[in-house]
């Protein structure tokens, strides 16, 4: 009826829809989801109505044409359900599926429903003639916009053609008849091309097959026309290579399919697409930024105030272009209401869902009504502007005299209502927070047409949108010529002046400046400029046909209305979205025309590629069929599909083509041959002509992945396929080109590799199964081959047939199964069968050449691809895992290392697969027994030569030079890496390997990274070769002294690597920690006292001025942050390593190694840099040195160095002086002489050593003579200047020394001697600047001369004379110069090799000077000391002399302390003199009486001090006192609370507020609140410390470096604390209290974000925390401390702080008055109320704070029942309930959390506050918030005593027991019923 009373007329299918009213529709859609609905759960009822009245399926048929789109997929599941049966309805249903599985009779159920279906679809025939069927496959399988719509349609049609066994034909005729429209459908047509198929192939009639055949390819071969001649194909193809192409923008007519997809619904803000919006005092009205379909709307009312609360929203819509939204206002009869929506009181999410979805321009909500709240409205309000609480009426605040109902957002006032809901100006509630969330999406919707006015307005608009659509189209256009010629630039490959312009002046989307400029604009101008102008001229076309639309459907009414006899009124059409092509174009079909000429022509390249696809879908179901297959065949598709569809396309759509080659040539040895032919005639012109070929690549890419493609199909035709592959190949291979090793030659490997080694299978039945498993030939030691070019040939007896006849077969199952006699028989037939034919036919048949040059070579070496390489590598790879042919391609491969020189890093694959089949043992024993190791070491010596030969005559070379020397060094490692190998190859390779090593380090020029690494192998495999037994050792260590005389004497570099090589094999020493990385700090507390920052952290150890020592590292920090103060002061800054403060003096290597890598190896070392002092004495350790134990443990040099021997063996002691007597300058020799040096060292600490370097012939002494002074020569003229030369010159003299000593001791005539004119030249380098300026080098020096002058009495006279103008020490007393203070401190040294009597007495004569500190401060006497101690030292004659007269002056001069040190230097001289044991008695003796008289001495001092403290000594030495001490006055000492910073209280800072260490947390203040969103508050516990305020503000003030509770917490007992509650004293202030209390609610603020706390969340706090008195719950899980004490002590210090806040607010009536309503409340309400937040425990807790003791008396037997009552319910509902249903009692376990909560209340009124007392005229609250503040002492012992009384309620184990510790025996008659009465009394 709906459906006529809107214009519907029966058996009219081509009428317009019909225009419903939205109220209408909803009707409409409800009623049909509820018959939906029916037909889903009964479907078989549904189908029995259908049958029963036969134009039910023909109306829904006919509605479905008429009625909106919405409805669309209701009809069709009706429909569905009624022909498709069962089947539809479980698709919609799983319950029903899951039920039908269960149905024991589900094979009748079956049938039945196939004869209901049946007999439904022949119904249905009667009335649906083939113009309906045709009109319905139009509008539903190909117009329909909605891909489920299609799918549903899609499964209708297909059930009623299978049950129409008689029309079939008739369908699929139509079908066929429909199908040359296919083109105007595009995308839209993939079910209609899939049915089309399936018909095709399930209708079995073979003449009409022809017919369908032509029709499928004439329209492929159309729809390829139309592409190739598109205006736009070249440019579409050109730039889907080169962009991202997923879109056609070139169009000039947007074609309403291509453009106009799918858009889902999703979830979108309505703030994110509100453009304007206006408000009322109820009402918000939006404009949209767009037309929207809205299918639903949820609400999230946030903030919600039970004040005023909404009761019911209506949603009102309209479509209608307004410029404002102002238009819209007060006008009801423009807005089209969608849904009316009731909340719940409380009620915070609200979804509404719409049956039929809206189009909406603008929304209107409508907040219709509330809940009336008359006790809210009488309450006060609060001020706005001063938070003042202003009475309701009249409502203007008597503080600032602000109007209270102004808005809080934007102080508007709305004077006609006085408490609106909406501020009529911004939209503020102040009552909630309203969050909507829309599901739709945008579409394409033009306003109504109602009258003349609209329709002249919508004329406009058209005229309007066609010009913008002109001017868009004009732009769009203008795109196209600068396209092409940014094409033609890129085919041109960029031209050199495209290249050398810069992408910085593009346009581009992308920013690298690598890609072509002409390709980024490209990019940016098809993928930005033409996309946009596109998509907008799509959306304006849109647009324009949707307003033509809605002027016609006016039109139409117009007429209509006219033409009628009785007129009624119009319907107000409700606004549709124009999202489907059906109502707008429906294109129209004759029947009676032919196909070819109903077949319209298609513009629109995306439709046509669509069409394409769409053909090549259907023709791959036609190819299914053998017998349609051969008329494709012969229809030429093959060629059509090559030529035009295997390069055109998307991806998916080349590979579809694809995959209907492949279909049409399976088993088809004609059509093989064809494509064969093809695809080889088109590669091989590409091949021939790849020189002239622009881009041959392209030009075989398709026809190769075809190729791969049929290869891989499985058919009898493989072996014609396979013939054309090795064709190519062979043909390819021969050319060099790169192009056609990579387009042709690697797919051709490809395919070979796959046939050669296939991919392991993954059907289920072969899944677990082996390629070797499933194969049906057994591979043998002796292979059957086949000639390739016979094979290619078609030689008769050369096919896979006639290979398989004569290759072993595997033996079946059926075989094994044989008896064990006939297998044996088979075994030994087989065995010797082979072994004669091995006898009788020595050469195979047709053997198989692996060797020579063939195209392997090329291939695995060519440069140009390494694909190719890999997969030739893969395939050898292959062949290998028959074991027998193992053998030959090692050798085939063993040959090719020599083409490793000219192939380079092209190797890398071949070197790779030579290692992994090497890799077994046996393998590299046979190489080597081959003799491949002596061969690799020629490739690597020639190598080496070449590459000798480029650094002598070329400056350049090439990163990859020596890849090939690197990988045959790596083999040549791999093979030495057996033992077996590297002992037999030991001593034949070691030579090679050193000389290769050697000649490497010498390369400058030709040294590249890969040289580099091949020298560390080197070096790696040396020390690999010559470890070993000592005499293996000492026998390189020869090799080594031989290969340094094989180089020149002007060789400076290559011997140093074998000196430095024998040096680490006599000592080897410590590896070098490395490159090492350092983070430099600032000490986080001197932030503010030192400036700058080291902005490079971490720093190398290799940069420069951060070593070698720390003192180093403190300079850059004062260099870098510019602290030049501290530069020069060592003992201003610290440096800090892993909390220790390091010495300056330190090396940073051994730091570094010795304190950080301990715990923090691999980790950059963290420095800490500060000024010492500034914050106090340092706590930390001080690292003064690094503990060196070898140091103090005696080394035997002989066995240290016992390998050093070798050299006086082998005459390494010879070679090293005849390099050492070469070195003429340190420019080119100072590395060599370091090393030699270093050598000469290790070598002197041996014995031998010494003796044969003093043997005459080796002139030893001279050359080391000639080489110090060419050393100090070089210093003097700088030419070896550095701080290394010094260094130099002290080892080569501490080794003259040594050697000298060691001539000393032989006989005279084996003594060195020297040269006199060295012995001069050497005392003239005293005066040298370079020699004077280095301590050490000039003592060494005076050390060394002695020795030069032994057995030569001229050279000692010589030497004498030189010093003897220095030694007048009466002239050197009176004045000297610092040249004579220098030779006299030389000849001291000198001294001490030399005895001179005649010396003695001018020494005995200065001593005896005659006044004693006159000679103390003579500048001579330190060098008088100094030349005694030499002149004593082991002479006993000057000993005895010097003992008899100067002893008692020595000794004094040993007391003396002097700048000098002239007591330390006497000290020597007197030990000197104690080698004479005659003077040693007397210096004893004399030492003896010093001692005793300074023990005399100090008795005295002793005494005498000890006397003025009125103390003295017994004869026992112990110390008495004579009197006692007066006692101290006693100090009165606090009571109570003390500061835990002063330790002072109330005593003595009576008016400082003290306060107590929280810690609050946020959580719920119920758990068992029965609301989603439960109310948030916060819990409290403590440690109980007591601080004063400024005390604690001190200690953060001080306490820079930490936060404020970081700082606290070392106070809290390191406590976790957030919070400071403050204790109001006897006479601390009223003021400094709240001031500290407003502090303290700040700080719960911050931790918490909970608004601003009241003293109700303050006596929640207290109910948490008894809870977890209650419940054992730890106190110090969150804080780290604090435990029961602790938190029993604060409780009644926080219901002081509640008390006070009641008490100041006087809100303890009302409170009073809310306690009393909680205990006469009616039962019925016990049960809820326990799921509240103010439940029984809150009113518990309240009651302390305003309840006195006698009402607690009175009420405490109610709060036991309610807390009862609570602890069962909430065990027994935990979720929630109204009604108590389980009134069985729990275990008294259950229950005793909260009897124990009941316990501590009455324990506070009866233990703690039991002495207070009130007034006539004071309330409770009043006298105990005093009674706190004036009785610390009394809590804090009241608590304790609380505590134990907890303690003693712990174990109770029955409610008996709890009532005789409580005293509630009294009150409670029968304690064992007293629950179970309790509960049922409950209704």
């Amino acid at each position: 009826s709906i459906c006529e009373q809107g214009g519907m007329e029966k058996h009219n299918i081509t009428g317009m829809p019909l225009s419903l009213a939205y109220d209408t529709l909803i009707s409409l859609i409800e009623h049909l989801k509820s018959c939906a609905d029916i037909a889903t759960s009964r479907t078989v009822n549904w189908q029995k109505f259908c049958q029963k009245d036969d134009t039910v399926l023909y109306f829904l048929l006919q509605a479905g044409f008429h009625l909106d789109e919405g409805v669309s997929p209701t009809l069709l599941q009706l429909l569905a359900c009624a022909l498709c049966g069962a089947k539809a309805a479980t698709q919609n249903s799983g319950k029903q599926k899951k039920e039908k599985e269960k149905d024991k009779e589900g094979d009748e159920g079956h049938k039945h429903d196939e004869a209901l279906c049946n007999s439904l679809v022949q119904q249905l025939n009667k009335y649906v003639d083939s113009d309906i069927l045709s009109r319905f496959v139009q509008c539903f399988l190909l117009e329909s916009n909605n891909t489920a719509v299609r799918w549903q349609a899609h499964g209708l049609v297909l059930h009623i053609f299978k049950n129409s066994s008689g029309s079939q034909q008739m369908i699929l005729d139509l079908m066929w008849m429909l199908w040359p429209e296919l083109p105007n459908y595009g995308r839209k047509a993939a079910q209609f091309v899939d049915l089309l198929g399936y018909f095709t192939l399930k209708t079995h009639a073979e003449k009409k097959v022809n017919d369908a055949v032509d029709k499928a390819v004439s329209v492929l071969r159309m729809q390829n026309e139309v592409l190739a001649n598109h205006p736009n194909s070249n440019i579409y193809n050109m730039l889907s290579g080169l962009v991202e192409f997923d879109g056609y923008y070139l169009e000039s007519d947007p074609c309403l399919v291509c453009n106009n997809p799918e858009v889902p619904f999703q979830s979108i803000k309505l703030s994110a697409i509100k453009v304007d919006s206006r408000f009322t005092a109820n009402t918000q009205i939006v404009k949209l930024v767009s037309t929207h379909t809205i299918s639903k709307i949820s609400l999230r009312i946030g903030d919600l105030k039970r004040n005023k609360m909404v009761r019911s929203i209506n949603f009102y819509y309209n479509n209608r272009t307004v410029q404002s939204v102002v238009e819209l206002k007060n006008k009801p009869s423009m807005w089209h209401k969608a849904k009316k929506c009731t909340l719940s009181a409380g009620q915070t999410e609200l979804k509404v869902e719409f049956p039929l979805p809206i189009v909406a321009a603008n929304l209107m909500i409508e907040y219709a009504d509330f809940y009336d709240n008359f006790q809210a409205s009488a309450e006060t309000l609060q001020c706005p502007r001063c938070s003042a609480s202003v009475p309701a009426n009249p409502g203007v605040c008597g503080n600032c005299g602000e109007n209270v109902f102004q808005c809080h957002k934007c102080r508007a006032i709305n004077y006609d209502e006085k408490d609106p809901f909406l501020c009529n100006s911004c939209g503020f509630c102040k009552y909630a927070k309203f969050d909507y969330t829309l599901t739709g999406k945008p579409c394409c919707a033009v306003d109504p047409i109602e009258n003349e006015d609209d329709r002249k307005m919508a004329a406009i608009s058209i005229n309007n949108l066609l010009e913008k659509a002109d001017r868009v189209y004009r732009t769009l256009v203008s795109q196209k010529p600068h396209l092409e010629s940014l094409l033609i630039k890129i085919n041109e490959s960029g031209g050199e002046k495209q290249q050398e312009e810069t992408v910085s002046g593009s346009v581009g989307t992308s920013s690298s400046s690598t890609v072509n400029k002409a390709i980024q604009q490209l990019a940016s101008r098809y993928c930005g400029d033409c996309k946009s102008s596109f998509d907008e001229l799509s959306k304006i076309i849109q647009k324009v046909l949707a307003s033509r639309k809605e002027l016609v459907e006016y039109d139409r009414r117009q007429r209509e209305a006219a033409g009628s006899v009785v007129s009624s009124p119009a319907v107000s059409p409700i606004p549709r979205p124009s999202s489907s092509v059906r109502t707008m174009m429906v294109p129209s079909f004759d029947h009676n025309k032919k196909a070819s000429s109903s077949t319209s022509t298609v513009h629109c390249y995306g439709c046509a590629s669509s069409a394409t696809e769409h053909c090549v879908t259907l023709l791959r179901a036609l190819a299914s069929n053998p017998i349609t297959r051969q008329i494709l065949i012969d229809k030429g598709l093959i060629k059509d599909l090559v030529e035009y569809n295997l390069r055109r396309g998307s991806a998916p759509v080349r590979a579809d083509v694809r995959n209907l080659l492949c279909l049409l040539t399976r088993d088809n040895k004609q059509a093989t041959d064809q494509l064969n032919a093809i695809l080889f005639a088109r590669v091989a012109v590409a091949i021939r002509n790849h020189q002239s070929t622009h881009d041959m690549a392209g030009a075989v890419r398709h026809e190769m992945l075809l190729l791969t493609d049929t290869i891989q199909r499985a058919d009898s035709c493989w072996e014609f396929r396979m013939k054309c592959v090795m064709r190519l190949f062979l043909m390819a291979v021969k050319m060099t080109s790169p192009v056609v090793m990579e387009s042709v030659t690697l797919p051709c490997l490809k395919i070979l590799q796959h046939k050669v080694k296939p991919a392991t299978p993954t059907s289920k039945k072969h899944k677990e199964k082996t390629v070797e498993s499933l194969s049906s030939v057994k591979p043998t030691r002796t292979d059957v081959y086949v000639g390739a070019a016979k094979w290619l040939g078609n030689k008769k007896g050369f096919s896979y047939e006639e290979w398989k006849k004569r290759a072993p077969q595997k033996v079946s199952e059926s075989s094994k199964k044989a008896a064990a006699k006939e297998i044996r028989a088979k075994f030994l037939m087989e065995k010797y069968a082979r072994r004669w034919k091995s006898k009788m036919r020595r050469t195979s048949a047709y053997p198989i050449k692996i060797c020579g040059d063939n195209w392997l070579q090329s291939v695995l070496f060519s440069p140009s691809s390494r694909s190719a390489r890999q997969v030739a590598c893969n395939i050898v790879e292959a062949l290998c895992e028959v074991q027998n042919r193992r053998q030959q391609v090692l050798d085939l491969l063993t040959a090719y290392l020599d083409e490793l020189h000219t192939a380079g890093e092209s190797a890398t694959e071949f070197l790779c697969l030579y290692q992994k089949l090497i890799k077994p043992t046996h393998w590299k024993l046979y190489l080597a027994a081959k003799g491949v190791l002596p061969h690799i070491g020629d490739l690597i010596a020639k190598e080496i030569d070449h590459l000798t030969v480029l650094e002598e005559t070329t400056l350049s070379s090439d990163l990859s030079q020596g890849y090939a020397l690197k990988m045959l060094t790596e083999l040549l490692s791999s093979f030495v890496e057996l033992d077996t190998i590297k002992q037999h190859y030991k001593g034949k390779l070691v030579g090679t390997v050193l000389n290769g090593y050697l000649s490497l380090r010498k390369l400058v020029v030709q040294r590249t990274k890969l040289v580099d690494e091949t020298q560390d192998m080197l070096l790696e495999l040396l020390e690999e070769m010559t470890t070993g037994t000592e005499s293996e050792t000492r026998a390189f260590m020869s090799v080594c002294v031989d290969t340094v005389q094989r180089y020149g004497v002007d060789d400076f570099r290559t011997p140093v690597f074998i000196f430095e090589r024998l040096c680490s094999i006599i000592y080897p020493e410590e590896n070098d920690v490395g490159e090492f990385f350092m983070t430099l700090e600032k000490d986080p507390q001197q932030e503010d006292f030192l400036q700058g920052r080291m902005q490079g952290n971490p720093y190398s150890s290799n940069e420069p001025r951060l070593g070698p020592l720390m003192r180093d590292v403190k300079n850059k920090i004062c260099q870098d942050c510019e602290l030049i103060a501290l530069l020069e002061d060592d003992n201003g800054m610290e440096l800090l390593v892993q909390n220790k403060i390091i010495s300056l003096d330190l090396p940073v290597k051994e730091v570094y190694k010795k304190i950080w890598c301990q715990e923090n190896e691999g980790e950059p070392m963290r420095i800490v840099y500060r000024m010492r002092g500034l914050l106090g004495d340092a706590t930390e350790d001080i690292v003064d040195s690094l503990d060196n134990t070898k140091g103090d443990e005696e080394v035997d040099n002989e066995a240290v160095y016992k390998m050093s021997s070798v050299m006086a063996e082998c005459g390494g002691l010879e070679v090293m002086l005849q390099r050492l007597a070469v070195i003429k300058d340190l420019v080119r020799g100072k590395q060599l002489l370091t090393v030699l040096l270093k050598l000469f060292g290790f070598c002197v600490r041996v014995n031998v050593n010494r003796k044969y370097l003093i043997e005459p012939g080796l002139n030893t002494i001279n050359i080391m003579l000639s080489t110090l002074n060419m050393i100090l020569i070089a210093c003097e003229s700088e030419q070896g200047g550095g701080s290394g030369v010094a260094q130099l010159a002290e080892q080569l003299m501490e080794i003259m020394e040594i050697i000298s000593q060691e001539a000393n001791q032989q006989d005279t005539s084996m003594l060195l001697f020297g040269d006199r004119a060295q012995l001069v030249m050497l005392l003239e380098r005293i005066n040298s600047p370079f020699v004077r300026s280095n301590t050490s080098v000039l003592q060494g020096l005076m050390r060394l001369i002695p020795y030069l002058t032994y057995g030569a009495r001229d050279k000692m006279q010589t030497l004498v004379n030189y010093f003897k103008p220095y030694v007048d020490f009466n002239k050197f007393d009176e004045e000297h110069t610092q040249d004579e203070e220098i030779h006299l401190d030389c000849f001291c040294v000198v001294a001490a090799g030399i005895v001179n009597a005649e010396l003695l007495f001018l020494l005995i004569y200065s001593v005896d000077s005659a006044a004693w500190k006159d000679f103390i401060a003579k500048p001579s006497l330190p060098f008088v000391l100094k030349l005694l101690t030499g002149l004593c030292n082991g002479h006993e004659q000057t000993q005895k002399l010097v003992g008899d007269e100067c002893v008692p002056a020595i000794h004094r001069l040993e007391q003396v302390s002097s700048e000098e040190g002239v007591g330390s230097l006497a000290e020597n001289l007197m030990e000197a003199l104690k080698d004479n044991p005659s003077v040693a008695k007397k210096i004893k003796e004399v030492r003896e009486q010093t001692k005793a008289e300074k023990k005399r001495l100090a008795m005295a001092m002793r005494q005498k001090q000890l006397g003025a403290l009125g103390m003295s000594t017994n004869e026992k030495g112990q110390v008495t006192a004579k009197s006692a001490s007066k006692l101290l006055e006693d100090l009165v000492e606090e009571s109570g609370l003390t500061c835990c910073i002063c330790r002072e209280g109330y005593k003595y800072q009576s008016s400082k507020v003290l306060g107590i260490y929280t810690f609050t947390k946020h959580c719920n203040l119920e758990d068992f609140e029965n609301k989603p969103r439960k109310v948030q508050g916060y819990s409290t516990v403590s440690h109980f410390n007591i601080v004063h305020y400024d005390c604690h503000m001190s200690a953060v003030r001080h306490a820079r470096g930490r936060e404020e509770w970081e700082s606290a917490a070392l106070q809290n007992a390191n406590t976790k604390c957030n919070g400071l509650l403050p204790l109001w004293g006897p006479q601390v202030p009223e003021s400094a209290f709240a001031s500290c209390l407003a502090r303290h609610n700040t700080y719960l603020q911050e931790c918490t974000g909970h608004r601003e706390p009241t003293y109700y969340t303050t006596v929640h706090d207290i109910k948490l925390l008894m809870q977890r008195f209650s419940t054992e719950k730890s106190f110090s899980d969150e804080s780290g401390g604090g435990g029961r004490q602790s938190n029993m002590h604060l409780v009644a210090y926080m219901m002081h702080m509640a008390l006070y806040v009641l008490n100041t607010t006087r809100s303890v009536p009302r409170e009073e008055k809310n306690v009393s309503n909680f205990l006469k409340a009616n039962k019925e309400k016990w049960v809820e109320n326990c799921f509240e937040v103010d439940g029984p425990l809150y009113f518990a807790m309240l009651s302390m704070l305003v309840n006195g003791q006698d009402k607690w008396q009175t009420n405490r037997l109610m709060f036991l029942k309610r807390l009862l009552v609570m602890s069962h319910v909430r065990k027994a509902h935990p979720g929630g309930t109204t009604k108590l249903t389980d009134k069985v009692v729990r275990e008294f376990t259950e229950y005793k959390p909260e009897l124990i909560i009941y316990a501590l209340i009455d324990g506070f009124y009866t233990i703690v506050f039991r002495n207070v007392s009130m007034s006539s005229n004071e309330n409770w609250s009043s006298a105990l918030a005093e009674y706190i503040r004036q009785n610390d002492e009394a809590l804090l012992k009241g608590s304790e005593k609380l505590l134990s009384y907890y303690e003693d309620l712990k174990p109770t184990e029955s409610f008996r027991e709890f009532c005789d510790i409580v005293g509630l025996l009294g009150d409670v008659s029968n304690p064992d019923t007293f629950i179970a009465e309790l509960l049922n009394d409950l209704p």
